[in-house]
This record gives C-alpha cells, sequence and structure tokens, in this order.
C-alpha cells in the first residue's frame, strides 16, 4: 500500500519533469523539480559526490523530496497534505506556511485543501504582477493548478467509497471500487449519500 508521500509524489513527478533551463527563470538549471542549487546542497550535507544535472534520476532525488519538503505537509490531513507538499516543492516550505496562515482552518480537509489551491493560484498571479517577465510561465502554472483541482476531486470521490471488500474469485478480498456491481446474484450499488444498498436481481 502506498504511503501518503508517495500518493503525493506521484501527482508532483507529473509536473516536475526532466532537464530545463529556461534563460527566464530564476531557478536556473532544474531536474526532477530539483534546481542545481539545492541538489548541490543537499549533496555537500550528505557527503555525497554532485552528480551532474542532466544525469539525475528519480531514485536520486526522492529522498531530498522526502526529507525537505514532506514534513512541512506530513502533519496535515489527507489530501489537504497531498496539496500542501506539491505547494511546498513548487513555492518553498515557507510559502506554503504563508498560504495555510491565510486560509481559514475549518471545513473538511478537501474543503481546506480546496480554499489552499486558490490561494495558491493568486500566489501565481501575484508573481507576474511584480515581475511581468515571469507572465511567460503563467499559463503552465495555471494548469498545474487547474490540474490539482482535478487530483483533489478525484481524492474526495474515492474517500467518499466505503471500505467494502468482496470475495474474489479466489477467495480473496478485494476492495470494491464503489462502481454498481453484480455480487453473488446481487446488484451492489452506492447511492450519492453513502449508503450501499445489495439487491436481488
Amino acid at each position: 500500500m502506498s504511503t501518503d508521500f508517495e500518493k503525493a509524489h506521484e501527482f508532483t513527478a507529473r509536473w516536475e519533469g526532466g532537464y530545463v533551463n529556461h534563460s527566464a527563470d530564476k531557478g536556473g538549471p532544474t531536474n526532477l523539480g530539483v534546481t542545481q542549487t539545492v541538489w548541490e546542497s543537499w549533496c555537500r550535507e550528505r557527503g555525497l559526490p554532485v552528480k551532474p544535472m542532466k544525469s539525475l534520476v528519480m531514485a536520486d532525488v526522492l529522498p531530498l523530496y522526502a526529507a525537505r519538503y514532506w514534513p512541512a505537509a506530513s502533519g496535515l490531513p489527507w489530501p489537504l497534505s497531498g496539496v500542501a507538499y506539491d505547494i511546498a516543492v513548487n513555492h518553498g516550505p515557507g510559502n506554503l506556511r504563508l498560504m495555510l496562515g491565510g486560509v481559514p482552518a475549518v471545513g473538511t480537509p478537501a474543503e481546506r485543501a480546496a480554499r489552499l489551491i486558490d490561494a495558491r493560484e493568486q500566489f501565481f498571479r501575484n508573481i507576474v504582477k511584480a515581475r511581468p517577465s515571469q507572465e511567460v510561465f503563467l499559463k503552465g502554472w495555471l494548469r498545474r493548478v487547474a490540474a490539482q483541482r482535478d487530483w483533489l476531486a478525484e481524492q474526495a470521490a474515492r474517500s467518499a467509497v466505503p471500505r467494502v471488500f468482496l470475495r474474489g474469485t479466489g477467495g480473496e478480498n478485494v476492495l470494491w471500487d464503489g462502481k454498481a456491481t453484480i455480487y453473488n446474484g446481487s446488484r451492489l450499488t452506492l447511492y450519492p449519500d453513502g449508503a450501499v444498498q445489495l439487491e436481488r436481481e
């Protein structure tokens, strides 16, 4: 079973791709979402050889993500922690704390996460307002925001499915995905209010 960190990084990894070195990007050379400055600092702290930026693979950088960015989000409930983690990676743990401090800490974790995403979008727009040269990145930044909203909706839908186990053909227990199905000659249905009903065909 995946840990919350692994589930969170699965989304982040979609956006922190391969090697880039855009002239307008203040971060400089970056690979798998890790800037050269951060990578070199990480290696020096641990006495590791500084592998060239273009040669980095996920196995090189995943321990860095777990140590430097996940702690800023790990104390929050899921899926808020997943949203917070991606923000910590993209903007730094300090900016995550500022955003968290600016949104009401009330409601369900998913509701709090939705407000945090709104704060993130405003953060991006404020960057462009303060530094117009960064507008070249805004469309991509907003795509990430939209994708995070979609991801949050998926997480909320999954958490709404009761943990119902069905007996598989081999006698094993299988977690039901919440989709209507025929089980032992009866129709198993999940209703919008969360009720589960087993009805004879």
